[in-house]
Formats: C-alpha cells, structure tokens, sequence
C-alpha cells in the first residue's frame, strides 16, 4: 500500500476530470494500488475537498467549466504549497506545459495516459511531497535550536555582563578611594554620562561603551605614585608631565581587554578639548569622542557641585554658567546645552 511517509498512512489522491468515465477509471485504479482517493466532475467543489480531504497529490485535467486546470493549481498551492499537482491533458503544447511547471505543477502528462507512467508521475510527486515536509520540520527545527541556543548564549552573556558590571564597579571604587574623590564619583559620572548619551540617541553596545569608559576614566592613575597623586601642594612640572600621562596609561591597560577596547578611546580622549589645546593627544573637535565629549561636561560640573579636598562646590546653576562660558574652546557646543539640560533634571534636588 503506498504510504505518505511523513504521515504513515495511505497517501491521499484528489482527482479533477470534466469526464466521469476519466474519473472513475483513475480513482478505481489508484484504488486498486493502495491509494485513498476522492474523485469528482465538478471543478467548483475543489475548495471544498481540499479542507475536508486533505490530498498529498491532485490529478486534474487542465480545460474544465467553472475553474481551469490552472486556476484550480492556484487555489491548491494557496491552500498548500507542498500539495503536489498533476496535470491529465489533450493539449500537446510545450509552452503550456513549462508555464504549469512554472507557477508549481510537479508533471504534464498527455491523454491518453499510460497507466505506468501515471503511477510513476504520482510516486515522484509523493517523495517529492515528502522531502518538501522533511525540509520544513528541518528548517522548524533548526529555527527552534537556534533561538533555544540563542537564549542560552543571551542567558551567558548576561550573566558575564553582571560579573563585569560587579569588577568594574568595584575598581572605579578603587580608584575613587586612591584619589581622595567623592565616594560614588565613577559610578556618579558614568551613570550621568550614559543618561546624557541615550538621550542624544546613542543606544545598545555604543552606549555600555560610553558608559564603561566614563566609570574608568581614571584608571590609569594606579600608574601614577602616590607620592604624586595623593601630593598635598602644588605639582611640579616634571610631577605633572607624569599625571598627564594617566589616560594613555588607562587606554593601554584597557585597549587589551576586547569587552573595553571602545571605551579604552574614552578614558584616552577624557582630558582633550574641543579646541584642541588638551593632552594627551590634543585632538580637536569631533576628532574627540563623542562619548569623551559628553564625559567633559559631566566631570566637570561633578567637580564643581560636590565637595572635594581641593574646592569649595558652587551651585549648579554657576557650574553651568561656567560651561556655557567654555563652550567652543574646552566644551562641545554640540554637546553643551544638552548635558546641561540632562543634568539639570538628574542631579540630586540639593545640588541644583
């Protein structure tokens, strides 16, 4: 008994002829080798078959009243396209025949047909049928194991992402403490940052970047002795051409580490300025990070609203007044106006 394989059961045959006696004769045929069949005269009542009887094969002739062969191909292939369809016809033309095969017919076969090769065209049609369904349960299941795998990959990453958040966050900590900052500063400033960036449309993995390389600003001051970054008094040139080397020693240390290597150019562009009078580099204008640019902002009216062993803070309003006064020779006035704007509904109630 011919088998659907996918299926395990009988293999479904439709047939469509305007002739009865045609009908009846394939159907009593097919029958006869194990196929399930429904034939019918009335190419109207195809749609109606085709939910009720789910065929894996169609046999139609191609000119009837109601719907032709062809029409009838397409309302089978929108209702299934890996129904498999075989066209029974009078007509012996080679450009009909590739038109059919074309739009998604599986075989042409002249009237008279010959029983073989009828029952040859059908087996072809079935194992082609078959391979059709294989390829989608395989592509289904392909789809399933990527996003399984997907979802464990984003899962991992996650998690990675946590413990970096955690290390990185414990040595901008670090270097707070060394420098006799503002307990939080780091983690202050890099939140800032971030929040001015997103708010300047920079999102996804650019913006982690900003913020990774706003917490580490600083971290090429463990480079620096203590005997230079913890000086009371003034520096000396020769001690102060030393701490001016702390971002390039930051972006050594950082440039090394593939999950940093963009925010690596932040904590090496912190201390230019937009007219290109800062260091290391002395880059000038969007030759600076936008990210750095935006930090610039941010660092620097943190410097001047919260208390540190080496100022007296001034309101916010004088700090911003003191940007704007900047803006063009140290500051972007790209940046300017919308960090101070960010800044203005973000930093804490007493400071603004």
């Amino acid at each position: 008994m011919p088998k659907f394989p996918s299926e395990g059961s009988a293999a479904r045959v439709l047939v469509v002829d305007d002739e009865p006696e045609i009908v009846a004769f394939v159907r009593e045929l097919l029958k006869s080798r194990g196929y399930e069949v429904l034939g019918t005269s009335d190419s109207s009542s195809v749609s109606a078959h085709l939910h009720s009887f789910h065929p894996d094969v169609c046999v139609l002739d191609y000119r009837m009243p109601h719907h032709s062969g062809a029409d009838l191909l397409d309302i089978i292939k929108e209702k299934d396209p890996k129904t498999e369809v075989i066209f029974l016809t009078a007509q012996d033309e080679a450009a009909l025949a590739v038109d059919l095969m074309k739009r998604g017919a599986m075989d042409y076969l002249l009237k008279p047909v010959e029983i073989n090769q009828l029952l040859l065209s059908i087996d072809r049609a079935l194992e082609h049928r078959h391979l059709l369904i294989e390829n989608e349960e395989y592509r289904v299941h392909l789809e399933e194991l990527v996003l399984e795998k997907t979802k464990a990959l984003n899962e991992a990453l996650t998690s990675l992402s946590r413990v970096h958040s955690a290390t990185l966050d414990a040595l901008s900590m670090a270097l707070d403490y060394r420098d006799q900052s503002t307990s939080g500063h780091s983690r202050r400033v890099a939140d800032l940052t971030a929040g001015v960036a997103s708010s300047m449309g920079i999102k996804d993995e650019a913006l982690v970047q900003v913020e990774h390389g706003a917490l580490l600003h600083d971290v090429g001051k463990l480079k620096i002795p203590d005997s230079i970054l913890l000086k009371p008094g003034k520096l000396t040139d020769e001690e102060w051409k030393k701490m001016r080397r702390h971002p390039e020693y930051g972006y050594d240390f950082l440039r090394k580490i593939e999950f940093l290597k963009d925010a690596a150019e932040i904590v090496y562009s912190h201390h230019e300025k937009f007219d290109g009078t800062g260091y290391p580099r002395k880059l000038r204008g969007e030759e600076i990070p936008l990210g750095a640019r935006i930090f610039m902002v941010v660092d620097t009216v943190d410097a001047m609203v919260y208390e540190r062993p080496y100022n007296i803070p001034v309101s916010f309003q004088a700090a911003a007044d003191e940007i704007r006064r900047c803006s063009g020779t140290q500051f972007d006035p790209g940046v300017v106006e919308a960090t101070i704007a960010y800044l203005g509904g973000h930093l804490p109630p007493h400071l603004r």
